[in-house]
């Protein structure tokens, strides 16, 4: 039985991967080092010290002329290298907020041949993880682990904390734990921990909202929210941010005509193909239900709404989108005189509208609670909905 550690760094070998390279597992391992382009192999009889010395001379070179190793050269090596024996092969968390770790332990998994392919947590705080394995080291470990950031990592430890290579007390585990998982799995919690571009897109419906029950119940919340302050027939609504439609198809169903807005090109084709009678009015079908309203998709951003795409229409929504920092003063130029904002209660008290609009309502929509994701591999606090109705003064 071989066990291969494939990483980007050399010190990640051991901060999250030290329990891997115990000897009293009575293991062969293999160590690839992507940034260096090393691959080693470490006997079973080789002790912990003999273990740490390759490592510890790879922290303190360059990759030497080597070429970087790709997930797909390193899952080649992997094959060629462990050949009919036995491996596991032990790697980053797809969700890892390190988003070169991240990126390495999504594409690697999905490229390793036969091999099952174990995850450590690693850097993954805003989730609480289902493992499949905890090792709680010992001592001795222990000792041999702060010895070795010590000694070889000072650099990293005088890092800021928000470089991705800084050593942080959080990043030095005494625990370290680890997880299998499945291809959805991964493209799941690398998408949830993405940000706003392909990352999230990655798969479909990322934020799960047709099948998470907090999801749904502020979605429907919201849609019962617009509907208790706006006629259908008033006039269009803008949606400012629909990602793959999910409250489109509400508003739709309601009877609203809607110009649908979704800026990243990924989502706007799934929000196309879920929406017949593109730019034309007429029935339509979104989310696979069949809708009475008239449903226009633009690919426009919140900046270009209110400059060269200005849409006119009775109400702006601006659904759980200011989070990004966007430029709040142009909300004046917006064409209505209604806006439906919701947020994390916490954002929406922490923002200070324009002079120009007046707070008419404030409702609760989802109250926080916790709630699986990726299939239940961990979970997560969702932060509740509040909604708030700007009118013009």
């Amino acid at each position: 039985m071989i066990d291969v550690v494939a990483v980007l760094r050399p010190e990640d070998v051991t901060l999250d991967f030290l329990s891997v390279l115990d000897p009293a597992r009575g293991r062969e391992v293999h160590v690839l080092v992507a940034d260096r382009g090393a691959y080693l192999k470490l006997p079973a009889a080789t002790p912990l010290a003999g273990r740490l010395a390759p490592l510890a001379e790879l922290r303190g070179t360059a990759a030497d002329g080597r070429k970087p190793f790709s997930p797909g050269a390193a899952a080649d090596l992997i094959t060629l290298e462990t050949g009919d024996v036995e491996a596991t092969v032990w790697t980053h968390n797809p969700a890892d907020r390190r988003p070169r770790r991240a990126r390495w332990g999504l594409e690697l998994a999905g490229l390793v041949r036969r091999a099952p392919v174990v995850h450590a947590v690693g850097d993954a705080p805003e989730l609480q993880w289902t493992t499949d394995v905890d090792e709680h080291l010992s001592p001795a470990l222990i000792e041999a682990k702060l010895a070795f950031v010590n000694l070889h990592c000072a650099d990293l430890i005088a890092l800021p904390e928000h470089d991705q290579n800084a050593v942080l007390t959080t990043r030095v585990p005494a625990v370290e734990r680890f997880f299998g998982s499945i291809p959805d799995e991964r493209a799941r919690l690398f998408a949830l921990t993405g940000d706003l571009g392909d990352d999230a897109a990655l798969v479909t419906d990322p934020w799960e909202f047709a099948t998470s029950p907090y999801e749904i119940e502020r979605l429907d919340a919201t849609a019962a929210w617009v509907r208790s302050h706006l006629d259908p027939a008033a006039g269009r609504v803008i949606e400012v941010g629909a990602c793959e439609g999910a409250l489109t198809r509400r508003l739709a169903a309601d009877g609203y005509s809607v110009d649908a807005t979704e800026p990243n090109p990924v989502f706007l084709d799934r929000l196309r193909t879920a929406a017949s009678g593109v730019d034309g009015p007429g029935p339509g079908v979104i989310g696979g239900a069949c809708v009475s309203g008239d449903v226009r998709i633009h690919a426009h951003s919140y900046e270009e709404l209110v400059t060269t795409r200005r849409l006119t229409g009775s109400a702006y929504l601006l659904i759980e989108l200011l989070y990004y920092e966007q430029d709040l003063s142009l909300l004046d130029r917006f064409p209505t005189d209604r806006l439906f904002v919701t947020m994390e209660p916490v954002e929406l008290a922490a923002r200070t509208w324009p002079a120009s609009w007046t707070v008419d309502e404030q409702v609760e929509l989802a109250l926080p609670r916790f709630e699986p994701v990726a299939g239940g591999r961990a979970y997560v606090r969702k932060r509740g909905s509040r909604g708030l109705l700007l009118k013009r003064r």
